[in-house]
């Protein structure tokens, strides 16, 4: 498989104009990088290229790395494809900028990432360019922030007592 994907990744590489901003295989899977400019162009190529042929889209996510002390900091979108014919697996990651994050959508050659860049959006802040419906699927639309952030402060609750406490002074006496 090493060589297989190694192959694959010269050939990828090649077709879309050596494009790609960095590349790796760990384990028989395909990681790559890829400028926010060029994601369209990548995917596409991913899918329709016959000797890999990637048409069955898995997930997309979003990835915070502005903590991680052994990377770059920064936002990060990764996408994962798979080719059922070739048995093979891709990841595309794309850095977005932490301050204005926008990624290209891939809505337009995946359907059915568009529940995925909505979630992203919502969690993340990453505006997709080209998906027209970037509702909230889970948050109210009312709430602020995005929760997956590692700068999103969880907001505090206020402490209840609890119904069947005992009054501190009843306590130290040993009361139940």
């Amino acid at each position: 498989m090493g060589l297989l994907a190694d192959d694959a990744l010269r050939r990828v590489d090649t077709a879309v104009g050596n494009r790609l901003m960095d590349q790796r295989v760990d384990f028989g899977h395909v990681d790559i990088k890829v400028a926010p400019e060029n994601l369209v162009e990548v995917v596409t190529a991913l899918r329709d290229l016959e000797f890999l042929s990637c048409k069955f889209f898995t997930f997309l996510t979003g990835i915070d790395r502005s903590e991680y002390a052994d990377e770059p900091g920064g936002l990060e979108v990764l996408i994962h494809l798979y080719s059922v014919e070739h048995v093979f697996h891709v990841n595309v990651h794309v850095p977005v900028d932490s301050e204005h994050p926008v990624c290209p959508s891939i809505v337009s050659i995946f359907r059915g990432a568009e529940w995925q860049e909505r979630e992203c959006h919502e969690m993340f802040g990453v505006e997709f360019e080209g998906n027209s419906n970037l509702s909230n699927l889970f948050l109210p639309e009312d709430f602020e922030g995005h929760p997956l952030l590692r700068s999103f402060k969880l907001p505090s609750r206020f402490v209840k007592a609890w119904p069947g406490a005992k009054d501190p002074e009843e306590a130290s006496a040993g009361g139940r």
